[in-house]
């Protein structure tokens, strides 16, 4: 399958959306709530880009972090110089000695950018101890696939079926699946998908990340929605 946008153009829209996601506190607060109780150090994080989630795992102790892309991983350097108990690897799983000793591994919106993402999971289940968890958030429904999603060089979407499943036959069994951010199925249907918006910079995402995100996660902690714009999933080895 041809990847759906070339490296050096996938790389500058992503700098642009990962730069855009920074600013979205209320979007990593949740992420990080929603991972805190599965991360267990030392952690492998694949896909770590510019570091956006990296210094906050670095709070459990030593993390491997991730990143294929030069350009990425020269700003991941930076933003950890001051935490060494972070390496940055830059390469991807196999770059990473095949060893049994991380007590727990993060994706973050990563899983859609590997082509063979069966094999990405055996390769991460075969670098975790027994009993450490996976953490993974990856965008929902391929309905919702957009130019932008292209842009930035994703695969697919999931359904969480097919990612439980997909999960479970590289070697883990599934601890926790939702969907999650119901509201965002439909901004990002009618703003990516049909009229072909870019969901970045512009006060639209400010403004979904200040006013909506505190509301949608307290509101999705006491009811699973049955669909959503991403799918939030925890395995174990």
């Amino acid at each position: 399958m041809p990847n759906p946008a070339s490296t050096e153009t996938a790389d500058d829209h992503l700098l642009e959306s990962l730069a855009s996601l920074e600013g979205a506190v209320n979007y990593r607060n949740w992420l990080l709530r929603l991972a805190q109780p599965f991360v267990v150090a030392p952690v492998l994080e694949i896909g770590a880009g510019r570091g956006t989630f990296t210094t906050f795992l670095a709070a459990t102790g030593a993390v491997t972090a991730i990143e294929p892309s030069e350009r990425m991983a020269e700003l991941l350097a930076s933003a950890v110089s001051a935490q060494p108990q972070v390496s940055v690897v830059v390469g991807e799983l196999k770059d990473v000695p095949e060893e049994a000793r991380h007590g727990s591994a993060v994706m973050f919106n990563v899983l859609e950018h590997i082509e063979d993402d069966g094999e990405a999971l055996r390769q991460i289940h075969a670098r975790l101890q027994p009993g450490a968890h996976l953490v993974l958030w990856v965008p929902a429904f391929q309905i919702l696939m957009s130019r932008f999603d292209r842009r930035i060089g994703h695969y697919r979407r999931y359904r969480l079926r097919g990612l439980r499943k997909l999960v479970q036959q590289s070697g883990f069994s599934v601890v926790d699946s939702r969907y999650a951010n119901a509201p965002g199925w439909f901004t990002w249907l009618i703003f990516c998908r049909l009229l072909r918006g870019n969901p970045i910079g512009g006060a639209l995402p400010r403004m979904f990340d200040r006013i909506l995100v505190p509301v949608i996660s307290r509101v999705e902690r006491l009811i699973r929605p049955p669909f959503g714009q991403s799918v939030f999933l925890v395995a174990r080895k």
